[in-house]
């Protein structure tokens, strides 16, 4: 029978027997456990209730108590709320008790204290009501009636508990008594199934005892550390024959952890001899001063030590030109007996240059023959390896080595080479530092004698310095007293840098405010020059016409006045903005020629255009800032030529200092001339070729300053030719290639100066149907807070049919909507007191019934983002003062229409 077979049989045997005795004690206990339990659930659980419930009592007492005789009016409602919930708990508690309480006694004693609780909830609602209305006397009586009946709660309370506790003493007598059946009876299984299994356990070992003996005689023939271990031989094929294969398997697991524990212990002593060998050759590198030194002591120590016969070490040098390889020492030197072995070697000639320059070692088989012999007293052989190693310090190459041997490199030694070639290329690099400080000392010693020459004649002028000496301190003490002077002078020079940029960003602010104030008065004056020079009525004389004319000339002319002097100041803040766009100079030649032809004409001049056929029809640029700068020279040509012709041509230039492409415009005139002395001169701001009072040519003198200006910014230049009686050219150099890097940096925070000229405005769609019907009858609302305007636009508006009211600022106008007069369009100024035009836009478009009607805002300030914040405000558009009447009417029909 199989060991497997017994035990099964005899183990299955006892496991059943402890089965049923597991089985009869798990039922004992569960039953045991079953009493225990109803007796903690049950009893302690009515015990727990009852005990809840006396807690909730003596709460609800005392807060009646806190109520009644601490009258605490502002915690009534809260202590009032803590004896509902009190209430709600208990009355909870009894009807857990109710449901749970089965002895008669209990159920009595249960009835009696529900009763009792009744009585006393009503009581304490009376005590409340009481207190709630301030009868604290009657309250107090009452509270002692009440005291009694929580007395009485409490008594039967404890009447039950101790009803329940008489239970509970009977409930464990009777647990107890079955406790000490079960036991008797766990005992006696117990012992029955000790004597079963000690006789099934003794059947089954004795008949394993035998087959382990001869098991244990060949495991105690074991050696340690033998590597052929003693084998057991099973005929059995049974347990104990699977033991002994299992053991023959371990055996062999042994062996082989053996010899792996071998390899590595080889390993290990093969690291420590490679950390001896580093630690010889250390001391041979800080003992060596000199490289030819080194190379033969390193080559001795290390060409042994791999087992190689012949070694050669070169070390890379520079001779100023180009960087070689130069031997400076070897083992076993085959160049003595056979002139074999270079003495310099190029990089990148050779095995030896060519590692060097790679930075690669290489390695050499099966070495031919006739490469290299190994001799020795007893005779000569051809080595089998060959390895050519770089020495490198920080990446670079800095020497190689070669070794040859008879074998090949084992593992090891190619372990110690790695590790010995960063050694050595960190005593190669020492040793070249040394080398450059000792020639620096032998420097400084040839350097010092010449000095202690020299300090002989030194000291002869010592004397004479001496006196120098003296008159130097004074001088120092001078300069020191200079120095002092200087640094007031820069501090008050940075304060006044600090007050300029400031005075310039209140000059930016105030152009801009004062444009607003000079263009309000101009407006009124304009549309009503305007107005007068239509002469609707027909009842103006010729003459009366003549002055509306010349006032509206007049206004036009300060307009470009202003207009010019923003520029200017626009640019001297630095505040100009490039947009870089496409210009077609086509489109240029027309628009040029449109503008001056008429002019030059009414003069009695020639005008003319000349573009070369190589320049390109479109380049990128600012065409605005072309047109201006070419709009201010041309105009200047005109206006200082009495006869002869002023012409424009295009063609490319470029500068000998200046690789960059240009093209190059060039205004030329036949007119009076600038002299040589005047050709700067009039490039400055209010400056003319005369500049006198009775000079015969107008003008500010602007021009020419602004154009200057914009040509810089847009990275040209101008140029003057000029003779006096003889005319003037004018070449404009403008790149053609400008891109984004050339465009200023456009200041945020001070915002820049809108471009305003009248030749810059956006012309707008002329609207296809009848404007008189549009205009004639609607109802318009002009918001401004001066009354020049406001008269101007008033009869400007009236004049076309329109019917006009106004506000004087922004409360006003919505005062005036307020009143649903009917109103088509408002006409919004901006700047106004109390409230400006931007926030009674924002609240305008607030109501619904206001979002969609038409606001057009007015506005004389020169802001780069006026237009913008006057449209996220709610303008439905934007037109800038003076306001042209004809822009103006056209705006109106537009929105009107729609």
């Amino acid at each position: 029978m199989k060991y497997t077979t017994r035990l099964y049989l005899g183990f299955s045997s006892v496991i059943i027997l402890i089965t049923i005795l597991i089985a009869l004690i798990v039922g004992m206990l569960n039953n045991q456990n079953q009493e225990i339990s109803n007796l903690v659930e049950d009893r302690y659980q009515k015990i727990k209730l009852i005990n809840h419930i006396r807690v909730n009592i003596k709460n609800i007492d005392r807060e009646l108590n806190e109520m009644v005789f601490e009258n605490a009016n502002e915690q009534k409602v809260n202590k009032i709320q803590k004896i509902r919930d009190a209430s709600i708990l208990v009355d909870e508690d009894l009807a857990v008790l109710k449901e749970i309480i089965q002895f008669k006694d209990a159920k009595l004693q249960l009835a009696n204290i529900n009763a009792q609780i009744k009585a006393y909830n009503t009581t304490v609602d009376q005590v409340i009501s009481l207190v709630v209305v301030d009868d604290i006397e009657h309250a107090s009586s009452l509270f002692v009636t009440s005291n009694e009946q929580y007395l009485q709660i409490i008594n039967t309370s404890e009447e039950l508990i101790s009803i329940q506790e008489r239970i509970m003493e009977d409930t464990l007598a009777s647990t107890e008594a079955s406790y000490n059946l079960y036991v008797k009876i766990a005992l006696s299984s117990i012992i029955l199934a000790i004597v079963f299994g000690y006789g099934i356990s003794r059947w089954v070992i004795k008949s394993i005892i035998f087959r382990f003996k001869s098991i244990r005689a060949v495991m105690n023939s074991i050696e340690y550390g033998s590597e052929n271990l003693p084998r057991i031989k099973m005929v059995a094929n049974d347990e104990i024959g699977e033991i002994a294969q299992a053991y023959n398997k371990m055996a062999e697991a042994l062996e082989k952890h053996e010899r792996t524990e071998r390899e590595y212990v080889a390993d290990i002593e093969g690291q420590n001899w490679v950390s001896s060998k580093l630690s010889d050759l250390s001391m041979i590198t800080q003992e060596s001063a000199y490289l030819h030194e080194l190379g033969d002591k390193y080559l001795q120590e290390i060409v042994p030590s791999v087992e190689a016969t012949h070694g050669v070490l070169y070390v890379l040098k520079n001779d100023g030109t180009n960087p070689y390889l130069e031997k400076i020492s070897s083992y076993a030197d085959v160049a003595k007996l056979e002139g074999g072995v270079k003495e310099r070697v190029e990089l990148g000639e050779g095995l030896i240059g060519q590692c060097a320059k790679d930075g690669k070692p290489i390695y050499l088989f099966d070495i031919p023959e006739d490469y290299l012999s190994i001799s020795s007293g007893l005779g000569e052989t051809s080595p089998n390896t060959i390895l050519i190693y770089p020495i490198m310090f920080n990446g670079s190459v800095i020497a190689v080595i070669e070794l040859a041997s008879l074998e090949r490199f084992e593992d090891l030694h190619e372990n110690l080479l790695i590790q010995a070639m960063n050694q050595l290329a960190i005593a190669i690099y020492r040793i070249n530092q040394q080398a450059q400080v000792r020639e620096l000392l032998e420097e400084s010693q040839a350097l010092n004698e010449e000095l202690q020459t020299q300090s002989e004649e030194l000291q002869l002028q010592q004397e004479e310095l001496q006196t120098i000496n003296e008159e130097l301190e004074a001088q120092y003490k001078h300069s020191e007293q200079k120095t002092k002077d200087l640094e007031a002078i820069k501090y008050e020079l940075e304060e006044k840098t600090r007050q300029l940029q400031l005075s310039s960003k209140y000059k930016s602010e105030f152009l801009a405010n004062m444009s607003h104030e000079l263009r309000t008065p101009l407006n009124s004056m304009i549309i009503l020059a305007q107005i007068l020079q239509d002469n609707k009525e027909d009842n103006l004389t010729e003459k009366q016409k003549e002055y509306a004319s010349t006032i509206y000339a007049a206004g036009k002319d300060l307009l470009l006045l202003i207009n010019d002097i923003l520029d200017l100041a626009k640019i001297e803040s630095g505040k100009a903005n490039i947009q870089i766009g496409e210009m077609e100079f086509g489109e240029l030649v027309k628009v040029t020629e449109r503008q001056f032809r008429p002019v030059a004409e009414q003069k009695g001049i020639e005008f003319s255009v000349e573009i070369e056929k190589d320049i390109p029809n479109i380049i990128y640029t600012d065409e605005q800032k072309v047109h201006q700068i070419l709009k201010n020279l041309i105009s200047n040509a005109i206006k200082f030529t009495e006869k002869g012709q002023v012409q424009l041509r295009v063609k490319f230039a470029r500068f000998a200092e200046n690789p960059n492409e240009y093209i190059s415009f060039q205004v030329s005139d036949t007119g009076i001339g600038i002299s040589s002395d005047n050709k700067q001169l009039i490039f400055e701001a209010f400056q003319q070729e005369d500049g006198t009072t009775s000079r015969r040519y107008g003008g500010t003198g602007l021009g020419l300053s602004i154009s200057k200006e914009l040509a810089d910014l847009l990275g040209g230049k101008i140029h003057i030719e000029s003779e006096v009686g003889k005319g003037s050219v004018f070449s404009f150099y403008l790149p053609v290639d400008m891109n984004e890097k050339t465009v200023p940096i456009y200041d945020e925070v001070a915002g820049t100066i809108e471009d305003l000229n009248e030749d810059r405005a956006v012309s707008l769609p002329v609207p296809d149907f009848n404007c008189e019907e549009v205009l004639n009858g609607k109802r318009v609302l002009v918001v401004d807070d001066d009354m020049r305007n406001v008269f101007s636009l008033t009869t400007a508006l009236e004049g076309a049919g329109m019917h006009v009211a106004f506000a004087e600022n922004g409360r006003e106008a919505l005062e005036f909507l307020e009143t649903d007069s009917p109103v088509d369009i408002v006409l919004m100024d901006i700047m106004m007191p109390e409230m400006d035009g931007y926030e009674t836009m924002r609240l305008i478009r607030r109501q619904e019934k206001w979002k969609k009607m038409p606001i057009i805002a007015l506005t004389a300030k020169a802001m780069n983002d006026d237009r913008k914040k006057c449209i996220d405000a709610g303008a439905s558009d934007y037109i800038s003062k003076p306001v042209k009447l004809e822009q103006l009417f056209s705006l109106l029909k537009v929105w009107l229409h729609k």
